[in-house]
Formats: structure tokens, C-alpha cells, sequence
């Protein structure tokens, strides 16, 4: 796929995807969020008291990070993202290096907030801001509009040419936890 001319590398697999979201959500389980939560996106399919254990797990986690490296601590810092990248490349594992791209946009986008992320971690902690932007605020909703108008009109041009392959392993993977589930 191609935009302006331009190649764009997309996730070619569901499971690459599901590395991309992971990604995305992972530098922030030093707060509590949503990765710390996983019931908030796992399929109702789901029995409820594993959905509770999971996020007692992940609260739990969270915390005991939160205390090791703070909120945009550690976890912020790029050279993960990298890290996650190249060893994916390198050692063809497309899982990680899609998981090290989520990782990576994660940090872009915090490192547009006034908060900012230590850049430049481990060497210093200072963090640093490119933009004046608030969560919650103007410039974010401006800003998640155009990416959200990108995304969609990317995908509506990729169109059949990935939408089919990927509702196929998106099917197989809920028959095998539907099926997995039945066993008890």
C-alpha cells in the first residue's frame, strides 16, 4: 500500500496487530491504565471471575512499577521502542517489531503533551516537550481528528486487500477461544 507515492508498512498478520495495540498501551501500565485493566478489552466471551483475576494481576503490577520507575519514568524512555524494533527486524519477529512500533507511537504522542518523556533516558531524566498540548484539550481533539481521518481513509484505501485476510484469522481465533472456553 501506498499513499502520496509514499510505501506505508502496515501489520500484515491479526496477531501483529493485536502486537501494535499491546504496544500502544504498554508504557502506560506505570499508571493504571487500561493495559493494567485488561478486562476493558478483552471479548465479553470472557467469564467474568478470569477477567477479575487478570485485572487484579495487572493493578497489582501496575502498582509495583508505578513504585520501581514512576509515571513517564522508565517505561517512557524511546530506547525501548527502539530496542523492540530493531531486535524485531533483525531476528524477523514480526510480533515484537509491531509491538515496538505501538510502543513507539505511544511515545509520540505523550511526548507532544506538556508533561512530555524523558527523551533522552537513561542518560538523564529530564523530560522533554515538543508541544504545548494538555490531555483532554483543543489541541488533542484537533490533533486525534486528523490521525483518526488518516487511519480511516488509509484503511478504506487498503480496503479488501487486507480486510479479508484479517477477518479470516480474526474469525479462527474467536471459534478457538469459544471452543477452548466450551472445554471445561
Amino acid at each position: 500500500m501506498a499513499m502520496a507515492g509514499v510505501p506505508i508498512a502496515t501489520p500484515s498478520t491479526l496477531t501483529a496487530w493485536c502486537c501494535l495495540v499491546i504496544g500502544a498501551l504498554a508504557p502506560d501500565i506505570d499508571g493504571g491504565g487500561a493495559i493494567a485493566r485488561p478486562s476493558t478489552f478483552l471479548p465479553r466471551v470472557v467469564p467474568d471471575w478470569i477477567n477479575r483475576l487478570l485485572d487484579k494481576i495487572g493493578l497489582r503490577l501496575a502498582r509495583i512499577i508505578q513504585a520501581i520507575f514512576g509515571h513517564r519514568g522508565g517505561l517512557h524512555w524511546p530506547l525501548w521502542a527502539g530496542l523492540m524494533i530493531w531486535s524485531g527486524w533483525h531476528y524477523q519477529m514480526d510480533w515484537l517489531l509491531w509491538g515496538g512500533v505501538g510502543y513507539g507511537l505511544h511515545l509520540a504522542g505523550d511526548i507532544i503533551t506538556v508533561a512530555g518523556i524523558p527523551a533522552l533516558g537513561p542518560l538523564t531524566g529530564r523530560k522533554i516537550s515538543l508541544l504545548p498540548m494538555r490531555v483532554g484539550g483543543r489541541l488533542e481533539a484537533v490533533i486525534s481528528f486528523v490521525l483518526w481521518v488518516f487511519v480511516l481513509g488509509y484503511l478504506a484505501l487498503a480496503g479488501a486487500d487486507q480486510a479479508g485476510p484479517l477477518m479470516s484469522q480474526a474469525h479462527a481465533v474467536i471459534e478457538r477461544v469459544q471452543y477452548l472456553l466450551s472445554i471445561q
